[in-house]
């Protein structure tokens, strides 16, 4: 008779997918499930093509950093930094776009829902098991506050994934021993908020291609590309990757409830680089809906402060350097040995200021650019400045792709959208 360990053992037992080997099944599912033989030189396929290049990026930033090969690390981010900038000028693009084909996925509803279940199964066990086979609470020594961020986000330790270490992890605490989080915010509660985050992105997908693109199969498709990303496994247990994502998509899908909208919206500001959205939003609902999105930027905006007042203690630090951190209103960093990422590496500190400079005219053009905006350019232009941030983000900002990811998706999936507008009211009737 077998013993009841040896068949669980056999039927139970957990082998963590290799980061390589998981690189290369989801290639071929992306390109099964999404690639259009019939057309080969279709926007659908260059989306495809664009997205898969990250992968390849993140494991050479995550192989250099894990042994120390500096010329791999570096090569990692340029490679990270050539696809972002190939991506901005995508989104840009795509606001000229007139036409777009609705191209649906070669999959039926029933294999799009089947292999969504699948895959978050997947994703929360992955999740679940690096969380209960990590338990440990990572060490952060001081708050960052050279940096624009959230405390209260960064208080939220990661959860371990179980696909491939981290390169993010290797970035930002440098493979420190054990420590303690402060407000002990633990693993568990990272836990928790992740799956909702993810959660709430899949949902926000699915109903999006169901409300807006008025096609379930749009929306169960965008679900599956996201959760098929190898990034989405990668970064998947660290809050500020995917609560932004999540907050920005429920924002879009709530465009035409300006109020929800702002809420949303101002809530992503948790992590600082989202504030260069409002010229954006605010150029959308210049002639409808104005005050009632500003109303909702204004109580978001307010919960995320109240939320530091009401989290103050004394080893927190000044309570108004932190609602300066928040809001950015710090010098830009030029420390070689305080930034990370590819300012360390390799560019000089001081060409932060050129990179911030394109930024920020950027931002204030999208207030009048495009002339005349619909759901699509709004997803599509928010994309691109999220993306535009990686460039000058001194943190790391190459890893940065949860923040844009699901509104790529979605502008990947997109049909014609010229008609989600606000309209001024005379034009109702």
């Amino acid at each position: 008779m077998f013993e009841n360990e040896q068949l669980n053992d056999i039927f139970f037992s957990y082998t963590h997918v290799e980061s390589t080997t998981w690189l290369y099944l989801t290639l071929f599912l992306t390109v099964t499930l999404f690639f259009k033989f019939g057309r080969l030189f279709s926007i659908r396929n260059l989306d495809v093509f664009l997205i898969s290049l990250f992968t390849p990026g993140f494991l050479l930033v995550s192989h250099g950093l894990i042994n120390g090969f500096q010329d791999i690390e570096r090569l990692g981010y340029i490679v990270l930094w050539i696809v972002g900038g190939v991506l901005v000028v995508r989104m840009l693009y795509d606001c000229t776009l007139v036409r777009r084909p609705l191209l649906e996925p070669n999959l039926s509803a029933g294999g799009l829902t089947f292999l969504l279940v699948a895959l978050s199964i997947l994703l929360v066990s992955n999740v679940t098991v690096g969380y209960l086979e990590n338990d440990r609470e990572l060490e952060i020594e001081q708050y960052p506050n050279h940096m624009p961020g959230y405390r209260i986000l960064e208080d939220i330790p990661p959860v371990a994934v179980a696909f491939w270490e981290s390169p993010f992890e290797l970035v930002h605490r440098g493979g420190k021993d054990p420590g303690v989080y402060r407000f002990e915010m633990t693993q568990r509660l990272a836990l928790i908020i992740v799956l909702l985050a993810h959660l709430a992105i899949v949902g926000g997908l699915i109903l999006f291609g169901s409300v807006h693109f008025q096609n379930v199969n749009m929306g169960l498709g965008a679900a599956v590309f996201y959760l098929l990303v190898p990034y989405t496994g990668e970064m998947g247990g660290h809050v500020h990757h995917v609560l932004p994502g999540a907050l920005l998509v429920w924002a879009l899908l709530c465009y035409r409830k300006p109020f929800l909208a702002g809420l949303f919206l101002s809530l992503a500001f948790c992590i600082y680089y989202p504030l260069f959205l409002l010229p954006l939003w605010i150029g959308f609902y210049w002639q409808r809906g104005l005050p009632k999105m500003l109303v909702g930027v204004v109580v978001g905006w307010g919960i995320l402060i109240a939320g530091l007042v009401l989290t103050q203690r004394p080893e927190t630090g000044d309570l108004i350097l932190q609602i300066k951190r928040m809001h950015g209103f710090l010098m830009p960093e030029m420390d070689r040995d305080v930034l990370k990422g590819m300012w360390q590496l390799h560019w000089v500190p001081s060409y932060r200021i050129t990179f911030i400079a394109f930024f920020f005219m950027m931002s204030i053009m999208f207030a009048i650019w495009p002339a005349k905006k619909n759901l699509a350019t709004l997803i599509s232009c928010t994309a691109a400045l999220l993306l535009a941030t990686r460039f000058w983000n001194g943190g790391g900002g190459g890893l940065y792709l949860g923040w844009s990811l699901p509104l790529i998706i979605l502008i990947m999936f997109r049909p014609n959208l010229e008609d989600r507008i606000m309209l001024p009211p005379q034009s109702i009737n």
